[in-house]
């Protein structure tokens, strides 16, 4: 009788051992997929941030070919446009001394110098839009406001330009800043172009450890998702969002028919 009740309970003992071990192993399995997967995730956000990573690089340097073309053509401009112009006009000047000045022929050499004038001036300003050496010298708000005072001339538009608790000598870092003022450039024209926005405001203000940019036009306004997913006219929109995503920076565009658009841009300091 022992030795059967010996044999039960060594049974017992043997059944609870194998399920122990079941329970050992599945547990054992269970948390090595699971360390397994939570491998994998890492790994593929490591990878993810990589692309990302290198996606990034790959817009900045195109963003700086870009600002290197722009310092190319603005120097061809001023120094061989310009020159050849100004040249003209004094060749044009020298010829009109050397004929007889008929009224009719008075009146041309009159319209022909304002022509060549116009034609430098618009170079010139060509030139110094392409590469904003205000910019460079005075900082972000003496060139956003040189450029609106600009355009105010031009096309009669009211500017409102505040930076409330930033000083106007005030530098940020070279990158901010030539994005900010690539960014206002692209919202004034497509504002003017597009919109046909009559009053623009622009204001600069800084937080802890970031700096905001929020512009706003009373223009058309339009449907913005259409736009972001049209290859053509959501250009701009993806040339803002690819210079902020260079630096880190965030880009919320709000806009309703027939009540304009308002613009709103964080970049981390």
């Amino acid at each position: 009788m022992l030795n059967q009740e010996n044999q039960y309970t060594l049974i017992i003992i043997g059944t609870c051992l194998l399920l122990l071990m079941g329970v050992v192993l599945i547990v054992f399995v269970a948390y090595y997929q699971q360390k397994q997967l939570k491998k994998d995730i890492q790994q593929q956000q490591q990878i993810q941030e990589l692309k990302d990573e290198m996606q990034r690089q790959l817009l900045e340097s195109a963003l700086e070919v870009q600002e290197v073309e722009r310092v190319r053509i603005a120097k061809d401009l001023h120094d061989e446009v310009g020159a050849m112009l100004s040249v003209t006009k004094m060749s044009f000047n020298q010829f009109l001394r050397k004929i007889d000045h008929t009224p009719d022929i008075a009146l041309m050499g009159k319209q022909t110098r304002e022509l060549l004038d116009e034609s430098i001036g618009h170079v010139r300003r060509i030139s110094k839009e392409l590469v904003p050496s205000t910019l460079e010298e005075f900082g972000l708000m003496s060139a956003i406001d040189e450029f609106i005072q600009k355009i105010h001339l031009a096309a009669g538009v009211l500017f409102v330009f505040s930076h409330e608790g930033i000083e106007a000598n005030k530098r940020f870092d070279k990158k901010i800043e030539l994005t900010i003022y690539r960014i206002a450039q692209e919202l004034v024209n497509n504002a003017l172009k597009h919109a046909e926005a009559e009053q623009i405001t622009l204001k600069l203000s800084t937080e802890i450890n970031k700096i905001i940019f929020i512009f706003t036009d009373n223009g058309r306004g339009f449907n913005v998702e259409s736009v972001r997913k049209d290859p053509k006219s959501g250009l701009g929109m993806r040339n803002i969002e690819s210079r902020l995503s260079v630096i880190n920076g965030k880009l919320i565009m709000k806009s309703v028919l027939g009540q304009g658009t308002n613009t709103f841009v964080e970049i981390p300091l």
